[in-house]
């Protein structure tokens, strides 16, 4: 907490002003169970000093990204609420979207395919019969940390091998990969590229996305020009 009273989410300056930037995108309920995980994060990081609590309280700001990006864009996203016993990170039960979140981080003795497949399947048979059960759209996804080299061009020219995790995992309706990107007047920026399972998202009004249909090329869209190997100037 500042010397004015105002709550601190992170001792990162950017990510503190990102963090409360966001929060208006949602409701009062959301926003509550926002608030309580990030300080939990933050908290356990100060606590530990160690890389495995500071990892989850990075994950933890990244969960809030893609669902910020959507409700920017005039969706209802609601952040863990309880669905049949279960906390799925966002639900939108109007438009009936359903995402989960994964953070791919340099490390691990799998490569970048495989460890996301496995995450992928993982979130899948957690949710399926939610997913099945409520006729939604079942999303992950997921986050490349820049220090494992992917990108979202890589994702993208290599989009046809992730089509057997769609194909073992019938509740899947896309991957959505995100990254940063750049920094614009001391904002971080963050590109995104979507491969979904068919091209129904082209019937969802202000889908935010570059998005691609498994047999159809990428469309155009606002975000296409965040698609960078390398990205200069990251926030820290």
């Amino acid at each position: 907490m500042t010397d004015t009273g105002e709550t601190t989410f992170s001792p990162n300056s950017a990510i503190d002003t990102a963090i409360k930037e966001m929060l208006a995108y949602f409701s009062t309920e959301s926003q509550v169970r926002m608030r309580k995980v990030i300080l939990n994060a933050k908290k356990a990081a100060e606590k530990h000093l160690d890389e495995n609590t500071d990892a989850g309280a990075r994950h933890t700001f990244r969960e809030f990204i893609p669902g910020s990006i959507l409700n920017q864009n005039g969706f209802a996203f609601e952040y863990e609420k309880l669905v049949q016993g279960k906390t799925p990170d966002w639900l939108d039960d109007t438009a009936s979207l359903m995402l989960e979140s994964y953070t791919y981080e340099r490390g691990g003795s799998s490569n970048f395919i495989d460890r996301v497949s496995s995450s992928v399947t993982g979130k899948c048979n957690k949710y399926k019969d939610i997913v099945t059960a409520n006729s939604l759209r079942f999303i992950v996804a997921v986050y490349l940390d820049f220090l494992t080299c992917i990108s979202l061009d890589d994702c993208r020219e290599d989009s046809e091998k992730f089509r057997s995790v769609f194909d073992a995992n019938d509740s899947l309706w896309a991957i959505l990969f995100f990254t940063e990107t750049y920094v614009i007047g001391g904002k971080q920026q963050y590109g995104f590229f979507c491969l979904c399972a068919d091209s129904s998202f082209e019937a969802i009004p202000n889908w935010p996305f570059d998005t691609m249909n498994l047999n159809q090329k990428m469309p155009k869209s606002p975000y296409n020009n965040l698609f960078q190997r390398t990205a200069k100037n990251r926030v820290r």
